[in-house]
């Protein structure tokens, strides 16, 4: 037999999806308060929050009339119609949360809105007011929760212990604090405030607060980086790759002021790191996205902190861009203070393995590259090598004549650097980048560290990492299409394709094709290779053609792979360790990297250079 259930029951179901724990009450109460145009907001807690939680704001309050219908279930001020659904600009909006807090709980109310002579307390207790008086009381909400779970004995037991709730609701209430730096948050636990942020509106300075002064060391500001045809905007602060951290816990997103867990924020931070980082290294961001609210839906789940874009792809590709240009900021050098990481095994051994290419061989039959007549162009050179001699320098100069030659042909001289794929960014849209050609080159160490300096800072520049970025970036660029570059193969490849492979062999063609392959028909569902990428070697380009067209159904990690193979052809042909190399040669590399999208570390997440500023010089002469 159907039948409606009680409405005690029924509340206390429905309560369950809103209120897991004491957190879930925070968050909501928080929620209120920061919707409500508060500047001030106390939590506090007892025995992490299971006997005593109590949330006070200086919002606008709750007109008396309004008191008791606050308690029912699905009344909201936050929308009206269908419309607002589907552009919910509030952190509120289902008129839910008081309801099913009041249902689990007992709940006392006082609230006074600013023009009101005086105040309105409720009680209630299982969902049902038990009494609704007039009160004295400062402006603003205090809501008070006692005895969670009371009357679903069950429910409390499976909470965790006093120290773990507390700790859920401590890092709630930090990322509020992030996400409203200029709404004053106190937590106080069990009679300890354990924070107070100031509520001036400085993120950095909520940072400091909330974590530490060595969490807000190496941060990248991204200043409100824009896509205003899309509706997007970036803001926050992402960790310098030389700051990076063995794990994710330091990743924080907000849209639209909204804590949110998003796997399309993480992948695409990620993916902005990723030829900047070690492998198990992760970058620390604090990150906010603001969006059309008509672009997001955030009504998936109860709790609201997981979204969905619907442009995920463009929400993806705007990130990246976004962080990759601020990343490209002087905050993302390496200090010379830093110590530096460990590194992988792999990555060990592919950056010291002294590789034979045919770059690194040399060409031969070049002129002499000139010295420079200005003597002031050797000056300051202090405890350092001199510059080397044009003929001890021939050796390097040979590989830069052959990438010279191979640059003309591949990469563009641009003002802006962008991600690959994209338009030049528009001129309001460019930022201040360190440029390495403006600095002024002092000389070499031990064959391999170019010094340079500018009017603060001396820098010592890693010309294989420097040189390995360059040949990884052109190389990835011609993988990715960028720029398709082929080369003919004097002796054609015969693929004979089975009829497995058959199925789906036009889009598969078409994709190699746009890789820089020439592949045509032969015979009968045969398919004979005349040109392969130019950043293969003929096995290479048959052995992935190969694996490419056997397979059922492409997927991106399959290029991803490939393309990390590939890349890995940089540090083969970089210059090494001791190749000296003349001041043409390294004003030459310094223009080169100026062109690059992330001049500042190899592909390995080496930095490239390191920075020694006046003060720290001066600290090690003991001068202060």
């Amino acid at each position: 037999m159907i039948r409606a259930l009680p409405r005690e029951i029924s509340d206390k179901i429905a309560a369950g999806e809103v209120v897991e724990r004491p957190v879930s009450i925070v968050k909501e109460l928080i929620e209120n308060a920061v919707d409500a145009g508060s500047t001030s907001i106390t939590c506090e807690i007892r025995k992490g929050g299971k006997d005593y939680i109590r949330v006070t704001d200086n919002g606008c309050g709750i007109p008396a009339d309004e008191v008791e219908l606050a308690f029912m279930r699905y009344a909201t001020s936050k929308i009206a119609t269908e419309d607002d659904l589907n552009a919910i600009g509030t952190l509120g909006f289902r008129g839910e949360a008081l309801a099913s807090i009041a249902a689990v709980s007992r709940v006392e109310l006082v609230t006074k809105p600013k023009d009101a002579k005086s105040g309105t307390r409720i009680r209630l207790e299982g969902g049902i007011a038990e009494e609704i008086t007039e009160a004295a009381c400062e402006d603003g909400t205090t809501i008070i929760v006692t005895d969670l779970f009371y009357n679903t004995p069950a429910r409390r037991k499976f909470l965790k212990p006093d120290n773990a709730e507390a700790s859920l609701i401590s890092d709630y209430v930090s990322k509020m604090a992030l996400a409203y730096p200029g709404v004053r948050f106190r937590l106080i636990s069990n009679g300890t405030i354990l924070y107070s942020t100031l509520g001036k509106g400085d993120l950095k300075a909520a940072i400091l607060t909330l974590y530490s002064p060595q969490m807000a060391r190496g941060l990248v500001s991204i200043e409100g980086e824009t896509a205003e045809e899309e509706g997007r905007s970036l803001a926050g602060f992402v960790s310098a790759p030389a700051y990076s951290r063995n794990n994710k816990r330091m990743q924080v997103f907000f849209v639209n002021g909204r804590w949110v867990k998003s796997k399309v924020m993480e992948d695409a931070l990620e993916e902005a790191f990723s030829d900047k980082l070690f492998e198990g290294r992760h970058p620390a961001a604090f990150l906010f996205l603001d969006v059309d609210p008509r672009s997001v839906d955030v009504n998936i789940h109860p709790h609201k902190t997981e979204i969905k874009f619907y442009d995920e792809r463009g929400v993806s590709e705007f990130m990246i861009r976004a962080i990759r240009r601020s990343l490209l900021k002087q905050e993302g050098i390496a200090e010379s203070s830093e110590i530096a990481r460990p590194v992988s095994r792999e990555a060990e051994t592919v950056y010291a393995k002294p590789y034979e290419s045919e770059i690194s061989k040399g060409f031969g039959g070049l002129e002499e590259i000139e010295t420079p007549s200005d003597p002031s162009e050797y000056l300051n050179i202090v405890d350092i090598n001199p510059l080397p001699s044009t003929q001890e320098a021939s050796y390097a100069k040979n590989v830069f004549a052959k990438l010279r030659e191979e640059s003309e042909r591949s990469m563009q001289v641009q003002e802006e650097i962008r991600p690959y794929g994209t338009s030049p960014a528009k001129p309001e849209d460019a930022k201040p980048r360190f440029l390495f050609s403006s600095l002024q080159i002092i000389g070499e160490a031990f064959a391999t560290y170019i010094i340079a300096k500018d009017e603060t800072h001396v820098y010592m520049i890693d010309q294989h990492a420097a040189h390995e970025r360059i040949l990884y970036e052109q190389l990835l660029k011609i993988f990715n299409g960028a720029e398709k570059v082929s080369q003919p193969i004097l002796a054609p490849v015969l693929l004979q394709l089975g009829s497995a492979s058959r199925s789906g062999a036009a889009e598969k063609l078409k994709m190699l094709a746009d890789l820089g392959y020439r592949i045509e028909e032969f015979g009968m569902g045969d398919v004979v290779i005349k040109e392969i990428p130019s950043c293969m070697d003929l096995q290479e380009a048959e052995d992935f053609a190969i694996h490419i067209l056997e397979q059922d159904s492409i997927r991106a990690q399959d290029i991803q792979l490939k393309r990390e193979e590939l890349t890995s052809n940089a540090c083969k042909a970089a210059i090494k360790a001791n190749d000296k190399l003349d001041l043409s040669e390294m004003k030459e590399l310094f223009v080169r990297l100026d062109r690059c999208e992330n001049p500042f570390s190899c592909p390995h997440g080496r930095p490239t250079l390191i920075s020694f500023s006046q003060s720290d010089i001066e600290r090690q002469f003991k001068r202060k």
